[in-house]
C-alpha cells in the first residue's frame, strides 16, 4: 500500500508520519411520531496523510485514494517541511490483521424493535413523542506508519437509541436509553424491548409527578447505573496529554502526587471485549492498551499520542484517535472507568442521613483548566435516614472534579457502564464510561 509515498516520507526529516486509509459503510434508521422518518445508507472512502516534526503537523486528506493522488500530496508535505533530493528505498514489512465479527441485519428486525417501542410507549397518555434511532457502521482502516508497519483493522459499531418525551400540564420530561457495542446486531438479541420501554415509560411518568429539588449542599450517592459521566467529563479529559501540556488541565505537573482518595483507581482500557470504545490499534498504529491513570489516589499516567509522548521522552500508550481519515489523531479516551472498591452498595446508601441518589446523569459543562463542572441529573431520588424515598426532578450537580475525587470516601463493589460519543476539537469518537457506586459526602446540588 502506497510504497512510493512511504519511501518519500522515509527519506524526509519527520519525527514520524502515517498514511491512514479508511473505508466505511453506515446505515441509519430514524423513527419518530409513530413513523420511520429517515433511512440513510452511506459509504465513505478516503485517506489522511500526516507528517509530524516536533509540534508541527502537516496534514492532507482526500477522497481520491489512488497511488498517484496520495504520492502527490505526500510529496507536497515533504517538500514543504524539508525539501531534499534522494530517497532511501525501504523494504515493506509484513501485514498484521485483526477483525471484529458482526453480521448484516435484516431491516425487518429493526422495524420490529421500532414497532415494539411505539406500541408500548403510546399506551401511556403522557407520552407525546417516542423516537428510535438505529445505526450500524462497518469501518475498515489501514495504517502505514514510519516503522513500516502496515496495520489493518475492521471495526463494527452498532447503536440503538430510544428517547421518550412525556408531558403533564406545562411540564415536559425526557428519558433516554442508549444501547451500543463493538459488534453487530447480535448484542441486541435477547432484549425484551416491550419490557425495556415499559420501564422507561414508568420512569418518565414518575418524573413528571415528582417535586423539584431545592438548591442545597447535601450528600450524593452516584449509583453505578449513572455510568461514569462524572469521571469522563470532570477527570478524563484533564488527563489527555494535549490538554495537560498545553496548560489546559488542572492535572498538569501532578504526576506522582495524590489527586484522589486512596480508594480511587482510574483506568482507560482500549482492550475491553466488545466495548464501544475498544480498538486493537489506535489511529497512529500503536497497539491499544490498558492504562492505569490514577492508582490508589496517586496520578500515575496521562493518555499519550506519539507527538506528546516524544516531547516527554517516552512512548505513546495507544491513545491517539480520530473521527475519520479527514482529521488528525489527537489524545482521546477509549473505555474509561473508576474500578470497583470494597464497599457494599446498600451500606453506602444506608450511611446517608439526607442526600440524593443519582441513577442517571444528563448533559453538562466542564472547564478542564479548573475542573469546575455542572451536570444535569436526569434520574435522582431523595435519601432520608438511609432509605431511598421519592424521585425528584430538576437537580444539577455543581462542583470541582479534582476536589470531588479527593472527597469521595466510599467506593462500591458493583460496576456499571454507559456508552456515548465523545466530542473534542470538533471530532466525535465512540467511548464507554463506567464506575461503581460512589459516595460524595458533600456537594452543591442545584435546583
Amino acid at each position: 500500500m502506497y510504497e512510493d509515498s512511504f519511501r518519500l516520507f522515509k527519506g524526509s526529516d519527520f519525527d514520524f508520519f502515517d498514511i491512514y486509509l479508511e473505508e466505511s459503510f453506515t446505515r441509519t434508521i430514524e423513527s419518530k411520531n409513530k413513523q420511520i422518518e429517515n433511512v440513510n445508507f452511506s459509504t465513505d472512502k478516503g485517506v489522511g496523510i500526516r507528517g509530524v516534526k516536533g509540534f508541527s503537523v502537516l496534514f492532507a486528506s482526500t477522497n481520491d485514494i489512488s497511488e498517484k493522488s496520495v504520492y502527490e500530496k505526500t510529496k507536497f508535505i515533504c517538500d514543504t517541511a524539508n525539501p531534499k533530493e534522494g530517497i532511501n528505498i525501504i523494504e515493506m514489512p509484513q501485514m498484521s490483521i485483526y477483525s471484529y465479527k458482526g453480521y448484516p441485519v435484516d431491516l425487518d428486525l429493526i422495524k420490529n424493535i421500532i414497532d415494539s417501542v411505539n406500541k408500548t410507549a403510546y399506551k401511556s397518555p403522557y407520552i407525546v413523542q417516542a423516537s428510535v434511532t438505529y445505526s450500524d457502521k462497518l469501518k475498515q482502516i489501514s495504517i502505514l506508519n514510519e516503522e513500516g508497519d502496515l496495520l489493518q483493522e475492521k471495526r463494527t459499531y452498532t447503536l440503538l437509541y430510544i428517547e421518550l418525551v412525556a408531558k403533564l400540564d406545562d411540564i415536559l420530561q425526557t428519558v433516554r436509553k442508549p444501547l451500543s457495542a463493538m459488534g453487530g446486531f447480535e448484542f441486541l438479541e435477547g432484549i425484551n424491548f416491550e419490557s425495556l420501554t415499559q420501564e422507561m415509560v414508568e420512569k418518565v411518568e414518575e418524573l413528571l409527578k415528582s417535586p423539584r429539588l431545592e438548591p442545597q449542599v447535601m450528600s450524593v450517592v452516584l449509583d453505578s447505573s449513572a455510568g461514569g459521566t462524572m469521571i469522563h467529563e470532570a477527570v478524563g479529559h484533564g488527563l489527555e496529554a494535549d490538554l495537560v501540556f498545553e496548560s489546559m488541565s488542572v492535572y498538569k505537573s501532578k504526576l506522582g502526587t495524590k489527586v484522589a482518595n486512596e480508594k480511587i483507581n482510574v483506568v482507560d482500557d482500549a482492550c475491553v471485549e466488545k466495548a464501544r470504545g475498544s480498538f486493537v490499534y489506535d489511529d497512529e498504529g500503536t497497539r491499544g492498551m490498558r492504562k492505569m491513570l490514577i492508582k490508589n489516589g496517586i496520578l500515575n499516567d496521562y493518555m499519550f499520542d506519539k507527538m506528546y509522548a516524544k516531547a516527554n521522552n517516552r512512548l505513546s500508550n495507544g491513545s491517539a484517535r480520530r473521527q475519520s481519515y479527514a482529521y488528525v489523531p489527537i489524545p482521546r479516551m477509549s473505555n474509561t472507568y473508576i474500578l470497583p472498591g470494597n464497599d457494599n452498595k446498600e451500606t453506602i446508601i444506608n450511611s446517608v442521613d439526607y442526600g440524593l441518589l443519582v441513577k442517571k446523569m444528563g448533559g453538562g459543562q466542564v472547564n478542564p483548566v479548573t475542573g469546575d463542572f455542572v451536570f444535569e441529573v436526569s434520574e435522582g431520588y431523595l435519601i432520608e435516614k438511609g432509605k431511598i424515598k421519592h424521585m425528584v426532578r430538576g437537580a444539577t450537580l455543581i462542583g470541582n472534579g479534582p476536589k470531588i475525587l479527593q472527597e469521595i470516601d466510599m467506593v462500591g463493589d458493583d460496576f456499571g457502564t454507559e456508552v456515548g460519543t465523545c466530542g473534542k476539537n470538533s471530532q466525535g469518537v465512540p467511548v464507554t464510561d463506567g464506575e461503581p457506586t460512589l459516595r460524595i459526602p458533600k456537594i452543591m446540588v442545584g435546583g
